[in-house]
């Protein structure tokens, strides 16, 4: 039998795979931290397959990516030469106190257990004037967009828990919300500058998508808005094409239920089952089967 198709779970991203739109909110988020980036020493907690700290390392005086799957870190260190890399968990950084210009953290924190930790390693591991960029989903929205709890998260944040939290070791503490945007873009694909135009309206905290902080304990610098148009070629065929893929993946699991059904189906219309069910002696299964 073949094997059974397996569908990422997003939880972590793997650029090439996956839903275009999962990608780029991971990506938006990288190239927002950037700029914080140039001639720091910085560090990804939670570093995942190396993306982000390939776009870190750029610019970056230094940077060090941290996971704790083994698996992840083989992959990041192919992924981002620039970069090193080591296993760890990220309550317990592997670097030592002040020594680090930037530290970000991606949807990292409601994954873990002790979450505080994370909050607590960041703010020991930062040098004077250095800064802390994290993100998490914002709970009601998040929640209300799923019928089931994410098995994957140990703890969500509302604005204010999250906020609070990040507030108890840092004194300065601005908060972004991520959102996906429906956006136009002109482009000849022959300039490499382009002009953004972003409308200025206001933002409810309750209907971010994602929560990204920046905190520091020294007042922070001037941060811009990031507008992101991840490829100005056709979205639409893309997120297309990956609901191919997935109807595909729908197809296989049908067809495999059905062999499945099938066998069970043929086995249970054998007299020594019928003679266990005429005793009352068999499973209650459907009346259907092996009729």
């Amino acid at each position: 039998m073949p094997a059974h198709p397996r569908q990422p779970s997003g939880e972590r991203l793997v650029p090439s795979s996956g839903d275009p739109d999962v990608r780029n909110e991971h990506l938006a988020r990288y190239l927002f931290a950037e700029p914080l980036a140039h001639g720091k020493r910085v560090l990804d907690a939670g570093c995942g397959v190396g993306y982000g700290c390939e776009i870190l390392s750029r610019s970056a005086a230094l940077t060090l990516g941290v996971d704790l799957s083994q698996g992840a870190v083989r992959q990041a260190a192919r992924a981002a030469p620039g970069a090193a890399f080591a296993r760890a968990d990220c309550r317990s950084l592997p670097v030592a106190d002040a020594s680090v210009d930037l530290v970000v953290a991606f949807e990292v924190i409601e994954h873990i257990e002790a979450w505080g930790r994370l909050i607590n390693e960041a703010a020991r591991v930062l040098a004077p004037g250095g800064a802390f960029i994290a993100s998490t989903p914002n709970r009601p929205y998040y929640r209300s967009t799923r019928t089931e709890p994410n098995p994957f998260h140990v703890h969500e944040f509302d604005h204010a828990e999250f906020r609070a939290a990040l507030t108890s070791e840092f004194e300065h503490c601005r908060m972004f919300f991520q959102n996906h945007v429906s956006g136009i873009s002109v482009s000849s694909g022959q300039t490499r500058a382009a002009r953004g135009l972003v409308e200025r309206v206001g933002l409810d905290p309750e209907d971010a998508h994602f929560f990204v902080a920046v905190c520091s304990c020294q007042p922070l610098e001037e941060l811009a808005d990031l507008a992101y148009i991840p490829d100005p070629g056709n979205v639409l065929r893309a997120r297309e094409q990956h609901v191919r893929k997935l109807e595909r993946w729908i197809t296989a699991l049908e067809s495999r239920h059905a062999t499945v059904e099938g066998r069970m189906s043929r086995e249970l219309s054998r007299w020594p089952y019928r003679a266990l069910r005429w005793l009352r002696l068999a499973p209650r299964l459907p009346s259907d089967w092996g009729e």
